[in-house]
């Protein structure tokens, strides 16, 4: 083998494994997205569905549809701050 063609050998090894990661890191993304949609839904349903003041007090301070870590706190009132 040549120099050449090791050279080649290696960057095509490299490009290999980069567009792996990426497509990983894509597909991890594809799925968190569209959680982050039910939930902003889950919160704007249930802003729609209050009545009253204490309705939507009751509603900033209810966590959404999906479990997330124990120490993650995004409840719908910071939800809706933080999409406006």
């Amino acid at each position: 083998m040549s120099r050449t063609s090791t050279g080649r050998t290696w960057v095509g090894q490299i490009s290999g494994i980069l567009v792996v990661v990426a497509l990983i890191l894509w597909f991890v993304q594809m799925r968190k997205a569209p959680m982050r949609l039910l939930e902003r839904r889950d919160c704007e349903r249930a802003y729609e569905a209050a009545r009253t003041r204490a309705d939507s007090d009751s509603v900033d301070a209810r966590h959404p549809i999906t479990t997330r870590a124990p120490g993650d706190t995004l409840t719908c009132g910071a939800l809706l701050r933080r999409v406006r």
